[in-house]
């Protein structure tokens, strides 16, 4: 195999990576232990600097408050099933959030490596390059600690697929073709784009004549109704809201129909695109550090399907990223598809990412020229690890929104001294009802507005229970929202609201009170809203 007596003789070098044995890190135990220290560092610092959720953990502490077999008909629950159930052992907070994303994130790391070891033959180094190549890769290396829930689930879920998958191609057992039905029935319930990684990878699989047999095989009914058998309660649920199993649609469909060839147009344009900015840079970085590799894929890449008796993984590969771009153009042509964010590709292309690292390893080069990619990729990894720390504990002016800081705890003691201790706690605002939760766990939280999400439980606290409306300061239409729950509610209600006002502190150079941050609460005397209590704070 080309390249192959280069790479031995750079794996027989225990100095490859001074002060490690190369068994044991391109192991499997090794990755996974890399992956856990790598993961505890995070949540370590990330728990420390605060107990604030992130950009996207709020709303699902606020769906979560309850199991439930769906919380949103465009969003399938594993990743609140699994929240639910870690709550129930650290209670609400950010723990169990960071536990489940890192948890996720080495399972990734283990399911990647096991993949990549198959796709190229058993070498174990460039398997473990192809997890730490995961650190090349914006939206994972960044923005995967910022925000991200469901698309975690849907991460790891993915690696697990194509694993479970090249398992049933090499063994075609019955247990493989149990097991493929067990990652595709989780698959489907973590996000909806799943979906259309499961039909490009099955699509690509079918192209090779020595792969095709295991997925046409009679025995794959077994994984389409273990599949079906996982995934039911969660559809069964979704037939019964107002739009039924159809309510799935909204997240593939374009808003804007005006103009449909200007808006297919672009979609063209971001079908090619997207899927570059989701590798970046590491679709840059390989051919920089390995300038072998662009005229290796000229020479050694193949579309015309492999009609060998042996499958060719890095070849299934290559066409589930290009049955994934066709897809991209069908939703651009046909539904006007012309915007969506860039991580929500990440069940198309994470992939990808196993193929691009073989057309590296094919590329047949120098120990030096690894020994290279190997240190920048890892500095890269610390380098992220500071600077989301100085945004974490410096805050202004590293970080922008600066969600770390919010002094929600003072919000809570405010509410307290206004009268609310327990019963039901409305708001407006996502962020603001998620962080509540930790200070109030046994209030039942509903998010009024557009968004509006009713958890089915009954207020506690029976008669001496209150609620308490809670909104930002410079919130313009919190009567209209908050109508949605209480249409009793006048405008003139909320202008008697207390006013909680919460410098920041303890910055590292700027003055107690730099920034404030500002809040009304109105408190209520259930059922309605004729008797009230309130007092300022400020």
């Amino acid at each position: 195999m080309e390249g192959r007596g280069v790479l031995e003789r750079a794996q027989a070098q225990t100095g490859f990576m001074p002060g490690i044995r190369s068994g044991w890190l391109y192991s499997l135990g090794g990755v996974l232990t890399a992956a856990t220290l790598y993961s505890l560092l995070h949540v370590t610092a990330r728990l420390i600097a605060s107990g604030n959720l992130g950009e996207d953990d709020p709303l699902d502490a606020i769906l979560t408050q309850t199991l439930s077999l769906g919380y949103q008909p465009g969003q399938p629950p594993l990743y609140d099933w699994a929240l639910w159930l870690l709550e129930r052992a650290t209670g609400p907070g950010a723990v169990h959030f960071q536990l489940l994303k890192y948890g996720l994130l080495t399972a990734t790391c283990g399911f990647i490596f096991l993949s990549a070891r198959r796709v190229m033959k058993g070498e174990g180094f460039w398997a473990f390059l192809s997890v730490e190549a995961l650190a090349l890769i914006y939206q994972i290396s960044w923005r995967f600690h910022e925000g991200f829930t469901h698309a975690v689930g849907a991460m790891c879920a993915v690696a697990a697929t194509f694993w479970a998958l090249l398992r049933l191609i090499e063994g075609r057992r019955l247990g493989d073709y149990a097991l493929f039905g067990v990652c595709i029935g989780l698959g489907v319930l973590t996000v909806t784009t799943y979906w259309i990684f499961l039909a490009a990878l099955l699509g690509a699989a079918c192209l090779q004549p020595s792969i095709r047999g295991a997925v046409l095989d009679r025995r794959f009914a077994a994984t389409l109704a273990i599949a079906a058998l996982i995934a039911a309660p969660h559809f069964i649920w979704l037939a019964g809201t107002p739009d039924g199993i159809f309510a799935i649609l909204p997240s593939f469909l374009a808003d804007d129909w005006h103009g449909h060839l200007r808006l297919a147009l672009a979609g063209i344009g971001r079908a090619f695109s997207e899927p570059v900015m989701y590798l970046a840079p590491l679709i840059f970085f390989y051919p920089l550090f390995f300038p072998k590799m662009l005229a290796s894929i000229r020479r050694t890449a193949r579309l015309t399907p492999d009609a060998s008796a042996t499958p060719d993984y890095e070849q299934l590969i290559l066409h589930l990223t290009l049955l994934s771009v066709a897809a991209l153009l069908a939703g651009a042509l046909i539904f006007g598809i012309h915007r969506y964010p860039v991580h929500a590709l990440m069940p198309l292309f994470l992939i990808t990412s196993i193929w691009l690292t073989a057309q590296a390893r094919r590329s047949a080069p120098s120990k030096a020229q690894m020994r290279r990619f190997v240190i920048v990729a890892a500095s890269i990894a610390a380098f992220a690890f500071f600077a989301r720390s100085a945004n974490m504990y410096v805050l202004e002016p590293v970080c922008n929104i600066c969600r770390w800081g919010v002094p929600y705890a003072e919000l809570a003691g405010g509410m307290r001294q206004v009268g609310f201790t327990e019963g039901r706690i409305v708001v407006t605002d996502k962020e603001l009802g998620g962080n509540l939760r930790r200070f109030f766990p046994d209030a039942r939280i509903d998010l009024a507005g557009s968004r509006l999400y009713v958890p089915p439980l009954a207020v506690p606290g029976g008669a001496a229970a209150k609620t308490a409306l809670v909104w930002a300061g410079d919130e313009t239409h919190a009567a209209e929202q908050f109508q949605t729950l209480l249409p009793q509610l006048s405008p003139g209600d909320l202008a008697t609201a207390a006013k909680i006002r919460v410098p920041w502190r303890d910055h590292f150079w700027k003055p107690d009170g730099y920034k404030s941050s500002i809040w009304h609460v109105l408190v209520l005397d259930l059922p309605g809203a004729a008797s009230k209590s309130s007092a300022g704070v400020k």
